[in-house]
């Protein structure tokens, strides 16, 4: 397809040159936030789809809040092995 090359070589994209050097170079967001997302639910009426996107965007706004105030991370958990032992618990299931 056209977009092919310009999509992977800046010399043939439309998109400036500052920007593509801001660009991830990875799809690792993009992963992560199908991810987000698909926890919420999969096979959702439209209403609940809306209802459920409504309270995933007011999580992360709050999350967004809480670091731009304070500098915390909503995710911000220590590191210790305990946590890490609670943490394969609980996925084991």
């Amino acid at each position: 397809a056209k977009f092919t090359l310009p999509a992977l070589y800046q010399p043939f994209s439309l998109i400036p040159p500052y920007i593509w050097k801001a660009s991830p170079s990875t799809t690792n967001g993009n992963e992560q936030a199908h991810r987000n997302i698909n926890r919420d639910g999969i096979g959702l009426t439209l209403l609940a789809g809306i209802m459920q996107g409504y309270q995933y965007d007011s999580r992360m706004m709050s999350g967004m809040d809480l670091l731009a105030t304070y500098g915390i991370s909503h995710r911000d958990t220590a590191s210790t092995h305990v946590h890490h032992a609670k943490h394969a618990v609980s996925r084991k299931g």
